[in-house]
């Protein structure tokens, strides 16, 4: 039997192979893109979390959302407004979202992408980026990881590779 991870490789495999990411992992990622994308971030976790928390995803795991976390590591890089313009690619990202709101094992899916990526990938990026990176910073990891994977079924596999898609959609914007 397949994982949800081994059903999601390809794409994720496709999201990290992006210029941009590579960048960051080269270690030469350019601030104000960096700064740009995170905004990008602030605006699809914003309503992920907002539609995860009407239907109660975030029940047990409430310290995984990174919403607050994004938000501050923004402030402290980009200070106050004039905020960027959201990306054509964002918005429909967003736009996306907001059609699967009521479906719980939809939405799980794309917290699935987001989140546990930043669990796991973000404990290198966050050496790689410029800023505070609180939004990889999490308390009792151990206990979230746990929990989130209870929540998570193979059935979200399809879904978890549109979240995919759209995530590289955004990454392409930054090539």
């Amino acid at each position: 039997m397949s994982s949800l991870k081994e059903l999601t490789a390809v794409k994720h495999k496709e999201a990290e192979s992006q210029p941009f990411i590579k960048s960051i992992f080269a270690g030469e990622v350019d601030k104000a893109k960096y700064v740009n994308y995170l905004y990008q971030l602030l605006y699809v976790y914003k309503k992920l979390e907002q539609y995860g928390d009407n239907i109660g995803l975030f029940s047990g795991m409430e310290g995984i959302k990174r919403y607050h976390a994004i938000e501050e590591d923004y402030v402290e890089l980009m200070g106050d407004p004039p905020y960027p313009a959201v990306r054509k690619s964002t918005e429909e990202y967003v736009s996306y979202l907001k059609d699967i709101a009521e479906d719980g094992n939809k939405l799980m899916a794309h917290i699935y992408v987001r989140h546990m990526g930043d669990l796991f990938g973000g404990q290198m990026l966050a050496k790689l980026l410029p800023g505070p990176n609180n939004m990889f910073r999490f308390e009792n990891m151990p206990e979230l990881i746990k929990v989130f994977r209870t929540k998570l079924d193979i059935s979200m596999a399809d879904e978890a590779n549109v979240a995919f898609q759209y995530n590289i959609n955004i990454l392409k914007e930054y090539d």
